[in-house]
C-alpha cells in the first residue's frame, strides 16, 4: 500500500520543485524582484502567493480527478487542439530549461576557473547526452540532493549578510527587461511559468495525500521555504550589489566571503545544474519517443541532436536565456494555469452536486 504523504513532506517536494539551479543561482530572482528595488520585495510576495493558492489548486485536482498526464490535467474537456498545445508547450520548456542549464554551467566554469563559457557548454551537454543514453536518469534523484544543501547554504549566506549589514533590500528601481514591464507583469509570469512547470510534478501526489488539511498544510510550508530562501538570496544580493551584475550573482557573492566557499559553492550549483539539465533532457526525449515510433527507434542519435541543439542554445548566454525565455514561457503558460483552475472549480462543484 503506498504510503499517505503528510504536510511536511508535500511541503518539502514542492518546494524543490522550483528551487532549481537558476532559483538558489541569484540570476533568476534578482531578474524578476531584485531589479525592481523595494517594489520587487512586493512581487515577490504577491509570486509565492499565487504559487501557494495554485499549488492548492493543483493538489487538490489530483486529489479529485486522479489524472497525471498534464494535458488532461489542464484541459478538461477532450479538446485535441488545446491539450496540443499543453503539450508543445511542456516540450519547448524542458527544452529550454535544459539550454538554460548548459548556459549555466559555461558562465559557472568561467566565474571559477575563466574557461571560455562555449567550452564549458559544450563539455556540459555532451555529458548530460551521455549519461541519459547510459540509462542513468536515476542519477536524478542523488543529484537532487544537493539542492537542499545549497538552500542551506544560500540561508546562511542571508543571515552572514544582516549580521554583517543589517537588513538591506533592494535599491529603488523599475527593471531593465522590456519583457517585464512593471513589477506586477514579473511577479505573475513568475509564478506561471513556475506552476506550469511542476503541475506533472504536484497534481499526481494529490490521491496520496494524507488530507485536505494536510495539502493545505504542505503547500503553505513549501510557499514558507520558497520566501525564506528567496529573502536570503535578495538581501544578500543587495548587501553587495557588485554581484547583481555576475552571470551567477550568488556565486560571485559566496567568492567574496572566500576561496573555499567560492568552490563549494561551485561544486553544488554544478551538481543542481546537472540534476536538472538530465532530468529535463530525459523527459523531454522520453515524451517524444512515447508519441513516435520513428524517433523511439534512432533514440540515441535524436538524443545527441538535442544535446546539441541545447548546446547552441546556450550561446545566447545565461542571463539573456532567462530574462527571455522565463517571461514568454510565463505568458504562455498563464492561459493554461486559468484553464486548469477552472477544470478545479468545475470539478469541485459537480462533486459537490452528487454529494
Amino acid at each position: 500500500m503506498q504510503r499517505k504523504i503528510g504536510a511536511l513532506r508535500l511541503g518539502l517536494t514542492f518546494a524543490g520543485c522550483f528551487l532549481g539551479a537558476g532559483y538558489v543561482s541569484g540570476q533568476e530572482l534578482w531578474q524578476f524582484f531584485g531589479s525592481f528595488g523595494a517594489k520587487g520585495v512586493a512581487g515577490l510576495l504577491v509570486a509565492v502567493a499565487l504559487l501557494f493558492f495554485t499549488g492548492i489548486i493543483m493538489i487538490l485536482l489530483g486529489r479529485l480527478t486522479r489524472l497525471s498526464e498534464i494535458d488532461k490535467i489542464v484541459v478538461r474537456r477532450d479538446w485535441p487542439l488545446l491539450r496540443g498545445a499543453v503539450t508543445v508547450l511542456e516540450l519547448l520548456f524542458l527544452f529550454g530549461v535544459g539550454t538554460i542549464m548548459s548556459t549555466g554551467v559555461g558562465a559557472l566554469l568561467e566565474q571559477l576557473f575563466g574557461l571560455a563559457p562555449f567550452i564549458g557548454s559544450a563539455v556540459f551537454a555532451a555529458l548530460v547526452a551521455v549519461v541519459s543514453l547510459a540509462g542513468f536518469s536515476g542519477m536524478v534523484s542523488a543529484f537532487s540532493a544537493t539542492v537542499p544543501v545549497l538552500s542551506v547554504v544560500t540561508l546562511i549566506f542571508g543571515i552572514m549578510s544582516i549580521c554583517s549589514n543589517g537588513l538591506v533590500l533592494p535599491q529603488s528601481g523599475g527593471g531593465s527587461n522590456p519583457l517585464m514591464s512593471s513589477w506586477l507583469v514579473a511577479a505573475v509570469s513568475f509564478a506561471c511559468y513556475n506552476v506550469f512547470g511542476s503541475i506533472a510534478m504536484i497534481a499526481p501526489l494529490g490521491p496520496y495525500v494524507k488530507s485536505k488539511k494536510a495539502a493545505v498544510g504542505g503547500i503553505a510550508i513549501g510557499a514558507c521555504v520558497l520566501l525564506l530562501i528567496a529573502g536570503s538570496v535578495l538581501v544578500s544580493v543587495s548587501a553587495a550589489p557588485e554581484t547583481a551584475d555576475a552571470q551567477l550573482p550568488m556565486l560571485a557573492l559566496a567568492q567574496s566571503r572566500g576561496a573555499a566557499w567560492g568552490y563549494v559553492y561551485g561544486v553544488l550549483l554544478l551538481l543542481a545544474m546537472f540534476g536538472t539539465a538530465l532530468s529535463s533532457l530525459v523527459a523531454f526525449v522520453g515524451m517524444l519517443t512515447a508519441k513516435s515510433a520513428r524517433i523511439a527507434g534512432h533514440k540515441k542519435p535524436f538524443t545527441a541532436v538535442c544535446a546539441l541543439c541545447m548546446f547552441l542554445g546556450s550561446l545566447f548566454g545565461f542571463g539573456d536565456l532567462i530574462g527571455v525565455g522565463y517571461p514568454i514561457f510565463g505568458y504562455c503558460s498563464s492561459v493554461f494555469i486559468i484553464l486548469m483552475a477552472v477544470h478545479y472549480f468545475k470539478v469541485k462543484k459537480q462533486n459537490a452536486q452528487k454529494a
